[in-house]
């Protein structure tokens, strides 16, 4: 059976910019894919696999995984491509090379020629839409990275963001949001759903414990659409009828029989 590769996580991870851009969700998925990419830092690229793959025990809506991944691309710290021997999706840790041990000589997964996503990479190089992986290998060192600032004479704020702005609790990260709110392009009545959904979500136990350090980015949440779920547990299924309550109080074993 083979060993299982260890994985170095150093101590800079306390003060990385990148790290500090993303979700607390976002930033888990990150740390589970550190343990399930191979020695090349690829793995799955489909939301789908990733849910069921990186949270066994407790898979996420594919949607939510899209929505983390998203954050991971604009962060710089994923970057997504689209095998053209297969044609699936699959992904790649992009500081991998300069922090990890590779043992394996030939990876599992099909390597990367071109991403699909664009993003900032961590050093400061920007990968754009399909380019080729090393296209900025020998770029400037100096090159600036991008803010996602809109320039001089842009249009005003979209429609309905200011009042989805006023609305959210953790007002971080506004040019990323202002980014998905302007691919969402929403009409007034889905503002009217968005922030109804954000009042909603303001009162769920997961947005109000821990002084609120588990509500997502104001991104995270247009881009995963999160206005149209909420975290109620399903109501439990109900007694068959005529069955008689089971009885606990004695010395039966109430897990037996599971």
């Amino acid at each position: 059976m083979a060993s299982v590769p260890s994985r170095i996580i150093k101590e800079s991870i306390t003060t990385s910019e990148s790290l500090s851009e993303v979700s607390a969700e976002a930033e888990r998925l990150f740390w589970r894919l550190v343990v399930k990419a191979d020695d090349f830092g690829l793995y799955y690229g489909n939301p789908r696999i990733l849910a069921s793959m990186c949270f066994p025990l407790d898979p996420p809506k594919e949607q939510r995984i899209r929505a983390w991944l998203d954050e991971l691309v604009a962060a710089g710290m994923v970057g997504t491509y689209t095998s053209d021997e297969d044609g699936k999706k699959y992904l790649k840790l992009l500081s991998w090379d300069r922090h990890q041990q590779q043992r394996a000589k030939k990876s599992k997964f099909p390597l990367p020629v071109a991403f699909d996503n664009t993003c900032n990479h961590s050093n400061g190089k920007q990968v754009k839409s399909k380019s080729p992986v090393n296209e900025n290998e020998n770029g400037n060192e100096n090159e600036e990275r991008g803010t996602g600032t809109r320039p001089t004479g842009a249009a005003a704020t979209p429609r309905g963001f200011d009042r989805f702005w006023a609305a959210y609790p953790r007002r971080v990260g506004k040019q990323d949001a202002l980014k998905a709110w302007g691919q969402l392009n929403p009409d007034d009545a889905l503002v009217d759903q968005i922030v109804a959904g954000v009042e909603r979500w303001k009162t769920c136990d997961q947005w109000t414990k821990d002084g609120g350090s588990f509500i997502c980015y104001p991104a995270t949440f247009i881009r995963g659409r999160r206005w149209e779920e909420d975290d109620r547990p399903d109501p439990p299924p109900a007694s068959p009828k005529g069955a008689a309550p089971k009885n606990y109080a004695g010395d039966e074993d109430f897990l037996e029989g599971r």
